[in-house]
């Protein structure tokens, strides 16, 4: 069962290194590749229920008896706490339209029922939790987007690693955004790497989705752990398997994203590679998404040098007004070189095209384009060409 708990005062917090962050923007209605959906038997041998507590007058929420007797009587019980918000809504609806066939996606409302909330243990707003009627319990830490929440609510309801055969196999590394697999080697013993591999799948379950392929030859040159970065359409194979270390900066490297969004508490990170960045600054998720699509070979190609990003204007509006960046746009290109310390304005159209920002990336190598160098308490402009 999915459970949404809300209650009407707004509380702000966060769950290790994640924020859950919702969104005003309506997801997209597809959860997994359609070829899965209907070839794949284990997706209907595993269901759960959908809690979301909430309180908006537009959520049709159930009452303590009927999430006590949900939470007694259903293998998987999805619970999310949430306080009162119009933009979750939107997203809450959209999860149910396209999970109508299942009747266990409810609502629980918190501020009607604290000394139950307080029993489920449920401190900060909002929490959304998968909870299982073996006693587990998975917590999300995701955005508030229905797309998220239903790829969550599909990983943790299933086990923390399939088994993939010969036949089904490209399907299975279609399943996930993220996909990290192992083939034992058919002769040798994997018991070592096996036990590294299930405790990892353990413990990112919630995350991605974790195969067990077909074996493979000894003397076979293929890799004993890959993964697949399906929005990104990237491949990686781990070069290391000794150790429980190196599998985890492999997990690291498989769900980096390409083009990640930038933000005021990951800047340093990008910025410490010592590679320039190449700001994209948005309005909508929509826009984001589309210069994502259309740039990612760009981005592919440039990886050595150039970190691409988009950046939310509406979340970070102190963007606006510094850099160069015009007070009141809607969308910018930047580039910023930390080694000189030199910016780079697009100064196209709005519309951006592949060509319009290669040619700029161009501009900015040859010397054609002027830099904006940062002093403190001016600008100076400067001429010069940059390797970016």
């Amino acid at each position: 069962m999915l459970v949404v708990l809300e209650e009407s005062i707004l509380h702000t917090g966060s769950y290790e290194n994640s924020r859950l962050v919702c969104s005003n923007t309506k997801p997209a209605k597809f959860w997994l590749p359609r070829q899965l959906r209907n070839n794949l038997s284990f997706q209907s041998r595993f269901f759960s229920r959908l809690l979301f507590i909430t309180m908006p007058a537009a959520w049709r929420h159930v009452d303590e008896l009927q999430l006590r007797e949900a939470l007694d009587s259903s293998a998987y019980t999805f619970a999310a706490c949430k306080k009162a918000s119009q933009d979750l809504e939107q997203e809450w609806l959209s999860l149910q339209e396209a999970e109508k066939d299942d009747d266990n996606i409810v609502s629980f409302d918190c501020a009607l029922h604290e000394s139950y909330c307080q029993e489920l243990e449920i401190a900060l707003y909002p929490t959304i939790r998968m909870y299982h009627r073996d006693g587990r319990m998975d917590q999300y830490r995701g955005e508030c987007k229905a797309r998220e929440l239903a790829m969550f609510r599909n990983r943790v309801i299933r086990p923390y690693f399939l088994e993939a055969d010969a036949q089904l196999l490209e399907h299975f590394i279609l399943l996930d955004d993220v996909v990290i697999m192992m083939r034992p080697r058919s002769q040798s013993d994997n018991w070592d790497l096996y036990d590294r591999f299930t405790a990892l799948a353990k413990k990112y379950r919630d995350q991605f989705t974790f195969l067990m392929g077909p074996s493979i030859n000894d003397s076979s040159p293929s890799a004993a752990v890959v993964c697949y970065n399906n929005l990104d359409d990237m491949k990686h194979v781990a070069p290391d398997t000794e150790s429980d270390q190196a599998l985890e900066d492999f997990v690291a490297l498989c769900a980096k994203p390409l083009i990640p969004e930038l933000t005021q508490n990951n800047k340093a990170r990008y910025v410490s590679t010592g590679k320039s960045i190449l700001y994209y600054l948005a309005t909508t998720d929509a826009e984001k998404e589309a210069y994502r699509a259309q740039i990612r070979p760009l981005a592919k190609k440039h990886a050595e040098s150039l970190q691409f990003t988009v950046t939310d204007i509406n979340k970070y509006p102190e963007m606006l007004g510094t850099d160069g960046v015009e007070a009141g746009s809607t969308t910018a290109l930047v580039l910023e070189n930390f080694t000189t310390g030199a910016l780079y304005h697009f100064r196209g159209s709005v519309k951006l095209t592949v060509d319009d920002i290669e040619g700029f990336l161009e501009d900015i190598s040859s010397g054609k384009l002027q830099p904006i160098i940062r002093q403190t308490g001016q600008e100076q402009h400067q001429v010069g060409r940059d390797e970016l």
